[in-house]
């Protein structure tokens, strides 16, 4: 695969709005490498006409559709993303999905099923009984279903002639999700952003290109930092509110608190509040910590960097909402062409890359763990 020559990087560039690199943007190294940015051809009427037929036909065959429309909306949007003059590819089948929804049904569907049914079969069985097996049962298979789900999605992707993969074991995941589970709840949620690095390591690191692995160098203080740093947005956005709302007057009795002074001026201000610390601080958690982890992922000697911004999230995400209210969701399409145009307008890979000296390694998996991800929600996809 050959590079992009300068000119041609830059036009492209221009032509997707990505800024161009250079001595002016601090980068010393952009005279070395190129900076590669994904590129999402794709446009959302497309999408839109994928998504029409996609339900019509489930509406019409009962669901049973569902499994053909999620392999057409995974094609393309894969074949219309490309990455240094390459087009992805999407290499699923409806039969896989459909064979491992099957599989994942008999296997965890039923069993969760019957142990919720339980209650108001025998009326005997104290409720908590069946309610603790069954959210036993499902924690207990949320990782198979993580783990299912990566393998399967990475070893059905290419990018050109070579396949992605993931080699991790779901015995390894298992342990970092039940240790991080219990630490978590033992500290109160002071272990999570700990938890959640030990999960994100072991996904990228067991991530494949052909024969070339992916790094990830972020660390569970890093995220850490992250996190009380929007808590402490948070509480200072709430007092600063108040403050202001209350005035110098008010001022006087927040410092009488807890009188009923206080809690009225707490309780006028309560709505503005809660909307700003709840959107505010999350948007920037939610864009600090994608920046920290792609930050420090790595591809061979060649390092990702992400450059959103807590507003730029922000604003993707209120006019995102917006089209969707405005059109009863008939928008949907063109949000996610939105958010993929977001996520590659921010995400470079700067450092050589070799792509010939990459090898195809032949592996395979199983599409049962893609479903029972279905069944928790905790897929990886957009379609």
């Amino acid at each position: 695969m050959a590079t992009w020559s300068p000119d041609q990087r830059d036009q492209t560039k221009a032509l997707h709005g990505i800024p161009l690199s250079g001595p002016d943007n601090g980068s010393d190294d952009s005279n070395l490498f190129p900076i590669h940015h994904p590129i999402f051809w794709g446009r959302g009427r497309t999408l839109f006409g994928i998504f029409i037929v996609n339900t019509f036909f489930t509406l019409l065959t009962l669901g049973l559709y569902s499994f053909w429309g999620r392999v057409r909306i995974r094609q393309f949007l894969s074949s219309q993303t490309s990455f240094a003059h390459t087009r992805f590819s999407y290499h699923g089948t409806p039969q896989e999905l459909l064979k491992g929804w099957s599989k994942a049904f008999l296997v965890f569907g039923l069993p969760y099923a019957f142990l919720s049914l339980t209650p108001l079969i025998w009326d005997q069985i104290p409720t908590w009984i069946p309610n603790a097996l069954a959210g036993t049962m499902a924690l207990c298979f949320i990782p198979v279903a993580v783990v299912g789900s990566h393998r399967y999605r990475l070893s059905r992707t290419s990018l050109g002639t070579i396949r992605f993969s993931f080699r991790g074991h779901v015995k390894e995941y298992t342990k970092i999700w039940v240790l991080g589970s219990v630490l978590t709840l033992l500290t109160a949620g002071i272990y999570y952003p700990f938890f959640e690095n030990a999960r994100r390591k072991f996904l990228v690191a067991h991530t494949y290109f052909g024969n070339r692995p992916f790094t990830y160098s972020g660390t569970g203080s890093g995220l850490l930092r992250i996190y009380v740093t929007s808590l402490a947005f948070s509480m200072i956005i709430m007092i600063t509110l108040i403050g202001i709302h209350a005035g110098p007057a008010g001022l006087s009795i927040l410092a009488q608190w807890p009188s009923e002074g206080w809690r009225d001026i707490f309780f006028n201000s309560l709505f503005i509040t809660g909307l700003l610390t709840l959107l505010l601080p999350w948007f920037y958690l939610q864009v600090a910590k994608q920046r920290y982890q792609w930050n420090h992922s790595d591809f061979g000697d060649a390092h990702f960097h992400f450059s959103a911004s807590t507003w730029n999230l922000m604003e993707l995400r209120m006019t995102n909402f917006l089209m969707l209210i405005l059109t009863f969701g008939v928008a949907w399409p063109w949000v996610q062409v939105r958010n993929l145009q977001f996520l590659y307008y921010h995400l470079n890979l700067q450092g050589p890359l070799d792509f010939q000296r990459i090898e195809q390694e032949a592996l395979d998996a199983s599409p049962t763990g893609e479903e029972l991800a279905g069944y928790f929600d905790a897929g990886f996809d957009l379609g």
